[in-house]
């Protein structure tokens, strides 16, 4: 759905007044820049609504969410393309939203303690039961129906699409920053929600250069490449979770999950979700010859059941998606180095996201979400 039609759509449903938020004071004269609108930004820009501050957000695409991506024409539930689990309680979303007259209703669904779970090791297929797992699945909907319906509408009309931003400027008395086009942004605080690749690629410029502590964390830190997949078969063969040996363990991950898991379909949607170095063999090539490769795998894995059985692929190239450029940050960080990203620069520049946060956590879209939140309140 292209944002005007949600727009228009938003209107004719009411979701405007669901997503009100909770004023929480009355309105001030400071102003504040949010660069990009993913699951930080979209909250950076909500917590500010709420606290009755005058904020613009420059997205650098023609779209919000960052990595929350979904596909809704592959199969007869939305498959997110991007972020899909909920790795903590669902009571995350009344957090975030932070209005207790908002009833949240997205239904999640978590695995049970004996559904089926496999580990491959690269010759031997070991089956046991999934244990105490504790990430849960959205039920007909996604982390970007989340924030779609509840963040969003508050907030639409201070975004700014395809105007992406070039220089940040905090050598003044006041900040400003300035946009692939030319345009020019006076705001007394910037919170930076770019994804770390983009700083690491030096696509954002900084006027003074950034302190050597906080740009040797940008250098040092590692973000995965991504890569995610779902395939239609006719039957299920797999398991409710295959988990893949990638050497050494923090390279990276690879796993094979059911997606259809918890949704009312009869459809057989098989996910897969590749990161770090384990995403590598799948980066640039077309559908068709990433079918052929994780076709391969499968069939090895499966004793050769997958082949037989395959209708369709969708893909999700992340590392070669602009302004993105890879998955997430590493999940073995180091947290000092963590918390040296999420730090603000002088008391202007502040900087907020999955890689952006207190080095408690990180990696996810709840601690983006949490992380900017963090932020608003701290200015």
């Amino acid at each position: 759905m292209e944002r005007r039609d949600f727009l228009a759509m938003a209107a004719l449903l009411g979701f405007s007044t669901l997503a009100t938020p909770n004023v929480l004071q009355a309105s001030t004269s400071r102003r504040v820049i949010v660069i990009g609108a993913g699951a930080a930004g979209l909250t950076a820009g909500y917590c500010l609504r709420q606290r009755g501050m005058d904020f613009q957000i420059l997205e650098a695409s023609n779209t919000f969410g960052g990595r929350m991506k979904r596909n809704l024409g592959f199969a007869d539930f939305p498959l997110p393309m991007g972020a899909e689990w909920l790795h903590v309680s669902p009571r995350i979303f009344k957090q975030i939203v932070g209005n207790r007259a908002v009833n949240v209703a997205l239904p999640t669904v978590g695995y049970k303690r004996d559904d089926s779970f496999a580990h491959w090791d690269g010759n031997v297929l070991k089956r046991s039961r999934m244990g105490g797992e504790t990430d849960r699945k959205f039920v007909n909907s996604s982390w970007l129906d989340f924030f779609e319906q509840y963040i969003f509408p508050a907030i639409s009309d201070r975004i700014q699409f395809q105007n992406p931003v070039t220089v940040i400027d905090t050598s003044g008395a006041r900040a400003f920053v300035q946009t692939r086009s030319g345009e020019t942004f006076t705001a007394d605080d910037i919170i930076v929600t770019a994804p770390l690749k983009m700083l690491q690629e030096r696509r954002i410029s900084f006027v003074p250069p950034l302190p050597r502590s906080k740009s040797n964390a940008i250098n040092r830190a590692k973000v995965w490449d991504g890569y995610k997949a779902f395939l239609e078969f006719n039957a299920s063969f797999y398991p409710a979770y295959t988990e893949v040996k990638v050497t050494p363990k923090s390279a990276g991950q690879l796993g094979f999950y059911d997606a259809a898991y918890g949704q009312n379909t009869q459809r057989h949607i098989l996910g897969v979700f590749a990161v770090g170095s384990a995403a590598k063999p799948y980066l640039g090539l077309p559908e068709a010859a990433t079918a052929r490769k994780i076709l391969g795998r499968l069939d090895e894995i499966f004793d050769r059941a997958a082949t037989p059985k395959f209708r369709k692929i969708v893909t999700q190239d992340w590392s070669n998606e602009p302004f993105i450029g890879g998955a997430y940050l590493q999940d073995h960080e180091n947290w000092k180095r963590v918390r040296q990203l999420g730090n603000p620069v002088g008391p202007h520049l502040h900087f907020a996201g999955e890689a952006y946060t207190d080095g408690e956590d990180w990696g996810s879209v709840h601690a983006a979400a949490l992380a900017a939140k963090k932020v608003v309140d701290r200015m």
